[in-house]
């Protein structure tokens, strides 16, 4: 009974004169790093996605005009083109119940111009988050914690930890926007500078001529998308629809549902809807079927600068 006593003892000591010391070092350390990680490189990279939540969540910038969407947006719209106070928001792999958070947040904002750019796929309003690591540093925001569902971990709560395994990705990303190597970086735009072959691209024609496309909206999207319209009549909606190339209607099933909708966003008193889908581009202006290259967001962003500056033009600033 002693020397079970003793040995008690004797890990008391040992716990509080070294293990628990320890792990406080190791503690504050992993929190320092952090703190260092997200503000030198998560937050330091305009291509980073982690860096559109937190901005668009933490950060109020009175003068800018945002496009909001999925890759398409990321890849078709270039700020410093379209006016020096937008900034790109698009996120790859998202889908419209992203591009509806972002919109959300934005329209909390006090804002000194009301134009907001929506890019609208022709696949319509579903849901996908994209890559989960966009996310993780804003996890502590209710909203963004909402948003991720059930694809939120309990360790995204804990310093250091909540990164394991994503610190390659984030300072990929920070290296990517200081480099620029295969993508010019502008106010959260990527721009592809890849010029495929015509037998790769060709290749790609041919495999999306054979691809079924439809489009689907889910209700819970719909009447969310109408609502926020609908309660913020001092803002403008420019819905646009980034170019396709033609090889994308080829197989697209059900184009009447689709025009029909546009329709119903046309009618709505604050919104001005583009449709850019069919704009004839030459191949090599493309990066893939549903994409444009760097030189196509050239000419697309050109030609859609004039039609927005239409809109600025005849609003008044609230």
């Amino acid at each position: 009974m002693q020397q079970q006593t003793s040995s008690i003892s004797n890990f008391k000591r040992f716990f509080l004169r070294i293990l628990l010391p320890l792990i406080l070092i190791v503690s504050v350390v992993g929190v320092l790093f952090s703190i260092f990680f997200e503000q030198k490189i998560i937050f330091n990279s305009d291509l980073c996605g982690a860096y559109k939540v937190h901005r668009i969540t933490n950060e109020t910038h009175e003068d800018e005009v945002p496009v909001f969407g999925s890759s398409r947006a990321e890849g078709s719209y270039i700020p410093d083109s379209l006016g020096k106070t937008f900034f790109n928001y698009g996120l790859p792999g998202t889908k419209y119940d992203v591009t509806l958070f972002f919109l959300q947040q934005e329209c909390t904002k006090k804002k000194n111009d009301p134009l907001i750019v929506l890019n609208f796929d022709l696949d319509g309003l579903i849901t996908g988050l994209g890559d989960i690591s966009n996310y993780i540093p804003s996890v502590g925001n209710a909203e963004v914690k909402a948003l991720i569902g059930n694809q939120y971990k309990p360790y995204y709560s804990i310093p250091f930890l909540k990164y394991y395994g994503l610190f390659d990705t984030y300072t990929r990303f920070y290296i990517n926007n200081k480099v620029q190597l295969t993508k010019i970086s502008n106010k959260g735009a990527a721009l592809d500078k890849n010029i495929l072959t015509k037998k790769s691209f060709d290749a790609l024609v041919e495999q999306r001529k054979n691809t079924k496309v439809v489009f689907t909206n889910k209700p819970e999207l719909e009447t969310k998308l109408l609502r926020i319209i609908k309660e913020h009549p001092e803002r403008i909606f420019a819905i646009v629809i980034a170019p396709y190339h033609s090889s994308y209607f080829v197989n697209y099933s059900n184009p009447m549902d689709a025009e029909l909708f546009i329709a119903k966003l046309r009618a709505m008193q604050n919104v001005r809807v583009f449709d850019f889908s069919k704009m004839p581009l030459a191949d090599e202006l493309f990066l893939n079927t549903t994409h444009v290259n760097y030189k196509g967001a050239q000419v697309f962003s050109h030609i859609l600068k004039d039609s927005l500056a239409a809109i600025r033009s005849t609003v008044v600033n609230p």
